[in-house]
């Protein structure tokens, strides 16, 4: 050990939008080849600390604790795609999630909780950080495409990773703190409808992407 640690914090969507996603990285592989973020399994990210003491983080966690597991799971509603554009002509596409009220309140509190001094835009990465030239053969197959999938996020994950030594960039889980406040719930959606949301995703498996 070096004494420092980097840590990342995210939210892991549910085993049905991980699958959705991945079959949408699968799908980009036959077009432009393998990429670099083709196995990262499906999250969203909230923040990165790097060169911190862990310790200190470890403190911070437990002072915070008791105000996340306070605050309530939230809805989040997946909304087609888009895309960033990145210096050296790179790009990523990634898939929306849909901004509404209840959202961006529960982002603003979990932003003051976690001392988090930028916008926090969610979203889940599909291709990251590609060629010019492979963004603009994949861009159109994503462009025109309706992912309209509700879900919840119930927990906050926190990732970690020696800050030096680490030329594969491996995270290993360090702490997860769940949203307890059920009663509270952020976006509220019948189990029904969720349910069927479900079985929607079952039923578009059967379906070639592009």
């Amino acid at each position: 050990m070096t004494g420092y640690s980097d840590y990342l914090f995210l939210f892991t969507p549910p085993e049905h939008i991980r699958q959705e996603i991945a079959r949408y990285k699968k799908a980009s592989v036959k077009h432009i080849g393998d990429f670099g973020s083709m196995n990262s399994p499906a999250h969203i990210t909230l923040n990165q600390l790097e060169r911190q003491k862990p310790y200190m983080i470890d403190t911070a966690l437990e002072r915070i604790q008791g105000a996340l597991q306070a605050m309530p799971p939230v809805l989040l509603h997946m909304d087609g795609f888009k895309y960033f554009e990145h210096l050296h002509s790179k790009n990523t596409i990634y898939a929306y999630i849909r901004s509404t009220p209840a959202m961006e309140s529960w982002f603003g509190l979990l932003r003051k909780t976690l001392n988090i001094k930028k916008a926090v835009v969610p979203h889940i990465p599909v291709v990251r950080n590609i060629p010019e030239t492979d963004f603009k053969k994949l861009w159109p197959h994503f462009h025109h495409k309706k992912l309209l999938e509700p879900f919840w996020i119930h927990e906050l994950k926190t990732l970690q990773r020696e800050t030096f030594g680490t030329a594969t960039g491996k995270w290993e889980a360090y702490k997860t703190i769940p949203f307890k406040n059920t009663v509270g719930m952020a976006g509220k959606r019948t189990w029904k409808e969720h349910q069927q949301a479900k079985a929607e995703i079952a039923a578009r498996k059967q379906v070639k992407l592009f």
